[in-house]
C-alpha cells in the first residue's frame, strides 16, 4: 500500500469510526478491519473511499438533525403545540447537504419560536435590517446551542444582505470560532466569510479561509473542496509578489490606453489595481500597528518602573503594551496556507481573521469611485512607492501614471 493511500484510508477510517454506527452490508472491509485491528490489510479502491465518505457525511447531517430535534422538543420556551409538525418537517426528504441542513433548521426553529420566525421571515423577504433589529437583543455570545448558531447565523445573513459587509464578516468569524462544533453553520459561515472578504477587497484573508475551510470540511464536499482550493492558490500566485503583480496589471492598462481603449475591461484592471493596493496598504498597516502597540507597551512600563518602582513599572507597562498590541494585531497573524492536506475532516485551532477599519480604507456601501483614492490613502502609497518600489518598476509606474493623464485629456 502506497503512503498516499494508506494517508487516504487513515483519513477514511477516522471519519467511518468517529460517526455513529449506521447499516453496513453483509461484506464490509472496514468493519472487518476494525474488528480484527488490521487496517493494513484492507485495500480499498477509489470508488469504495468515496462510497465511505458519502456514507459518513451521510450520517454526520443526520446526527445534526437529530441533535437539533432534540432540542426542539427539550425546550421549554417553545410552542409545544408546533414541536412535532416543526421535528418532521425537519427530517422530511433531506438533501445531506450544508445549505440544506442549514435551511431547514432555521425553519423548524423558526415555527416555533414566534420571535425569530418575526426575524427570519423579515430577512426572506428582503427587509434585512429590520430582521437584524429583531436578532440583535435575542443573542446571547454565552450561549451554544443550535438555536443560537441559528440566530447568529441569520443575523449575519441579514448583515452581509443589507450591505453591512463588515459587519457580517465579524458576525460570520465569531460563530466559527464561538461555535465550531455545529457542524452546517460552520461550514457555511466560514464559507461566506471568505466571499465577503473578497467583496472588500480583502483578497489575502479570503486565500486564509478559503485553505481553512479545505482543510476543515474538504473531505466530506472534494467538489467544493476542489474549487476553493484552486481560488485559493490563484490569491496566493498574486501574493507572492504583489508589487510585481500590480506591476504587470499597470503594463497591461497602458497598453490599452496606447491602443485607445478606455472601456470597461480597462476599467476592470484599473479596479483590481487599486483593490490590491488597498489590500497591500491595509495589510501593511496591521503588521504596522502591531509591532508599536509592543513598543509602545515595553517603553511605558520601563519609564515608570524606574520613577516608582520596579514592581509597579512593569506591571503598568505589560499591560499597556499587550492591550495596544493586540487591538492592533494583523488578523491573519498565525493564518498560513498549510503545505499538507489535513487527514481529517475539522476545523483548525486559532483565531479566525478579522481585518480593522475596513471602512476607512474603502467603502463598501456601493458608492466609492473606482478612479480615486482618498488623499489620505493616496499619499500613503505614493510614500510607499517612494521608500520600497524596486527600481526596475519605477518607469513602467511613471508611464502608467502618464497614460492615465493623456487618456483623461482625450
Amino acid at each position: 500500500m502506497s503512503t498516499t493511500t494508506k494517508a487516504t484510508w487513515a483519513a477514511t477510517a477516522l471519519l467511518l469510526l468517529s460517526a455513529a454506527a449506521w447499516a453496513q452490508p453483509a461484506e464490509d472491509p472496514v468493519r472487518d478491519a476494525d474488528a480484527a485491528g488490521d487496517y493494513e490489510a484492507v485495500t480499498l479502491t477509489p470508488e469504495q473511499i468515496r462510497q465511505y465518505i458519502a456514507r459518513a457525511r451521510q450520517q454526520r447531517m443526520r446526527l445534526e438533525r437529530d441533535q437539533v430535534a432534540a432540542e426542539i422538543e427539550e425546550g421549554l420556551l417553545f410552542n409545544p403545540a408546533k414541536i412535532a409538525a416543526a421535528v418532521k418537517q425537519l427530517r422530511a426528504s433531506p438533501k445531506d447537504t450544508w445549505e440544506d441542513n442549514a435551511r431547514r433548521t432555521c425553519e423548524a426553529f423558526a415555527s416555533v419560536a414566534p420571535r425569530f420566525g418575526k426575524a427570519w421571515a423579515l430577512h426572506r423577504d428582503g427587509r434585512h435590517a429590520a430582521a437584524v433589529a429583531e436578532l440583535k437583543p435575542t443573542i446571547s455570545q454565552r450561549d451554544t446551542t443550535y438555536f443560537a448558531a441559528v440566530k447568529r447565523f441569520v443575523e449575519a445573513e441579514a448583515l452581509l444582505g443589507a450591505g453591512k459587509l463588515d459587519d457580517a464578516v465579524e458576525a460570520y468569524t465569531g460563530l466559527v470560532k464561538a461555535m465550531p462544533d455545529r457542524f452546517s453553520f460552520c461550514a457555511l459561515a466560514l464559507l461566506r466569510a471568505a466571499e465577503t472578504y473578497e467583496k472588500l477587497h480583502r483578497r489575502y484573508y479570503a486565500m486564509s479561509l478559503y485553505q481553512l475551510w479545505v482543510d476543515s470540511f474538504g473531505l466530506l464536499d472534494e467538489a467544493r473542496a476542489d474549487e476553493l482550493a484552486k481560488k485559493a492558490e490563484q490569491i496566493q500566485a498574486d501574493y507572492r509578489d504583489p508589487l510585481a503583480t500590480i506591476a504587470g496589471k499597470m503594463g497591461r492598462v497602458k497598453r490599452y490606453f496606447d491602443d485607445g481603449n478606455s472601456g470597461r475591461p480597462n476599467q476592470q484592471k484599473q479596479k483590481e489595481i487599486l483593490a490590491q493596493l488597498d489590500d497591500i496598504i491595509a495589510l501593511a498597516e496591521e503588521q504596522s500597528g502591531q509591532g508599536q502597540g509592543q513598543g509602545q507597551g515595553q517603553g511605558k512600563g520601563q519609564g515608570k518602573g524606574q520613577g516608582k518602582g520596579q514592581g509597579k513599572g512593569q506591571g503598568k507597562g505589560q499591560g499597556k503594551g499587550q492591550g495596544q498590541g493586540q487591538g492592533k494585531k494583523g488578523p491573519a497573524s498565525g493564518i498560513g496556507v498549510p503545505s499538507s492536506p489535513a487527514t481529517a475532516s475539522r476545523l483548525v485551532g486559532g483565531t479566525s481573521p478579522r481585518p480593522q477599519g475596513l471602512s476607512e480604507i474603502r467603502p463598501s456601501d456601493g458608492t466609492d469611485d473606482w478612479g480615486r483614492l482618498a488623499p489620505r490613502e493616496r499619499q500613503k502609497m505614493l510614500e510607499t512607492f517612494r521608500e520600497t518600489m524596486p527600481e526596475r518598476y519605477r518607469d513602467m509606474i511613471r508611464d502608467y501614471y502618464k497614460s492615465l493623464s493623456r487618456g483623461k485629456s482625450r
